[in-house]
């Protein structure tokens, strides 16, 4: 089987959460990282992700994530064409990067479905407002 050519700029539909079927994961960047390997920069937009801290306590979009290979290969489905040229994710980008460089980041390599999960049990962690 060839592996997919993951590319920044792609649109993808994934393998969602049930009710997020419209959700598409977005490829802005690659680095290729000595430790990591591969880790690709996606935004995943159309989400519902509950987050106490935005109005009405959904928010639609992940703007940045990093991930492995293995997070891509384990979720992606169908390549639909190109993503959105939308720039947010670079501020989630630049506070990954520092934060890598020191040791306090890393890269999931979980499924897209199960980052969203992690992230609503960490906000949900951290208090209502």
């Amino acid at each position: 089987m060839t592996r997919p050519e993951y590319t920044p700029g792609q649109a993808w539909t994934y393998r969602t959460r049930p009710g997020e079927e419209a959700s598409r994961v977005v490829i802005r960047k690659k680095d290729i990282e000595p430790e990591d390997g591969e880790v690709f920069h996606i935004s995943i937009l159309d989400a519902r992700l509950r987050n106490h801290r935005v109005d009405g306590g959904i928010q639609h979009a992940m703007h940045h994530a990093a991930v492995a290979r293995a997070t891509l290969d384990q979720s992606l489905l169908d390549c639909v064409g190109e993503g959105n040229e939308d720039e947010a994710w670079m501020d989630g980008y630049e506070v990954w990067r520092h934060a890598y460089d020191r040791g306090d980041a890393g890269v999931f390599d979980i499924p897209v479905a199960e980052i969203l999960g992690y992230i609503e049990k960490v906000v949900a962690a951290s208090g209502e407002k």
